[in-house]
């Protein structure tokens, strides 16, 4: 009777683990050229942001950020520079950007299967002249959709988050001579 439940008890390991392991196959990855990542690679990104605080009041500004890895499914958001805000709206729009900072950095980024998630994008940004209400604009945006133009042989990221309140988006080209090498996929 002992062997009995000792052969069911290794075929339900058995079966476990025989399920896991596929499981575990499908999970994305970071790529480089196709194959998976296994040293630290750092991705330069130029682009734009978008960020609302209230319907129709915001700013347009100029950004620059990198992102490392080492492999595997999580990579970091080193740097996230606002470069110049040139353009409000709305209850921004006679608003100049003083200061903008990234608070906690790095922040994690997980590899999903298609996309990328950055967790606690945090910004504080203040701003000159008497005409922006507050002075300050201080966020935390605790899941950031990162969208992929081609998730294999990434060249364009687009990114969206948003907490009650405020909102943020934009759009980065991958900088040379990275642009289309790295990627993420099973």
């Amino acid at each position: 009777m002992k062997i009995n439940r000792r052969l069911l008890l290794a075929g339900i390991v058995a079966a476990v683990v025989g399920l896991a392991v596929p499981a575990l196959a499908l999970a994305s990855v970071w790529k480089d050229k196709g194959v998976n990542l296994t040293k630290f690679a750092e991705i330069n990104l130029t682009g734009a942001e978008i960020f609302e605080a209230g319907a129709g009041n915001g700013m347009n500004c100029e950004l620059h950020a990198t992102l490392t890895t080492e492999g595997g499914s999580t990579g970091k958001i080193t740097k996230f520079e606002t470069k110049k805000c040139p353009k409000g709206f709305g209850t921004y729009a006679k608003c100049e950007l003083n200061v903008a900072e990234a608070k906690g950095l790095p922040w994690t980024v997980d590899v999903n299967t298609s996309d990328l998630t950055i967790t606690n994008l945090h910004t504080k940004r203040t701003f000159k002249g008497t005409e922006c209400k507050g002075g300050e604009l201080d966020k935390t945006v605790g899941s950031v959709n990162v969208t992929l133009n081609t998730p294999t042989a990434i060249t364009e990221i687009e990114f969206l988050g948003e907490i009650t309140g405020y909102k943020t988006g934009g759009s980065f080209t991958v900088d040379a001579p990275n642009s289309g090498t790295y990627g993420i996929g099973p």
